[in-house]
């Protein structure tokens, strides 16, 4: 028979959260009698993404039926979803199936959104004169680089880079970002704002904190 080959040609693919992931992958040639599985692999073993037989609600595939094509569409993909992918043929043996061939790997990467910034002053009211810390913080973005500006009414404070650590997932990042206030008599009507920015933002995301909450 002709060779076999497994063609999965795309190299590295980027979504955003929410969207559809389509993972491309054609056989070609005379196989051994065996199914075609799409896993996913990362550093503890391979998940099964989508096999012909199972359920998997979430993942459909181009061409129902076809035993050339093994497309499939991945809906609603989370940062969880990032990885590699690979497209296997295995064949039937006496104990199961072993992998025959498999294709090159897709490697997939989310974009994903910072939840909306939230802004946290000291625990109680200090006298004007006092500098105290403000925090901003904001989680469940990819890529990592996120800036952050913060104002007082509409003049930039200067500010340290944020810091930014792995989430609950390794595949998106928080970040929080510290800023040091001295605070005066007359700030009871002044307005601090903490301004995200991100790749996926098309515009920055504001949030305000009234200073009068945080004077006695």
């Amino acid at each position: 028979g002709q060779g076999f080959r497994v063609q999965q040609p795309q190299d590295k693919v980027s979504v955003t959260a929410g969207e559809t992931l389509t993972l491309t992958c054609t056989v070609s040639g005379d196989g051994p009698n065996g199914p075609v599985k799409w896993l996913k692999s990362w550093d503890s073993g391979n998940e099964t993404i989508y096999d012909l037989t199972g359920s998997f609600p979430h993942v459909t595939r181009e061409v129902i039926g076809s035993d050339t094509d093994f497309t499939i569409h991945i809906r609603d993909v989370q940062p969880k979803d990032a990885g590699t992918y690979y497209c296997v043929k295995f064949r039937r043996s006496l104990d199961g199936v072993v992998v025959f061939q498999r294709g090159t790997g897709t490697e997939v990467s989310v974009r994903a959104k910072p939840t909306h910034p939230v802004v946290s002053g000291p625990d109680h009211r200090v006298r004007p004169g006092q500098s105290v810390p403000f925090t901003c913080t904001a989680g469940g973005f990819f890529p990592k680089d996120i800036r952050v500006k913060w104002f007082r009414n509409k003049n930039p404070i200067s500010v340290q880079q944020p810091q930014i650590n792995p989430w609950r997932t390794k595949s998106s990042y928080d970040m929080s970002s510290t800023v040091m206030v001295a605070l005066q008599k007359d700030d009871v009507c002044s307005r601090l704002v903490c301004e995200v920015q991100h790749p996926t933002l098309q515009a920055p995301l504001r949030e305000v904190y009234e200073l009068s909450k945080a004077l006695r």
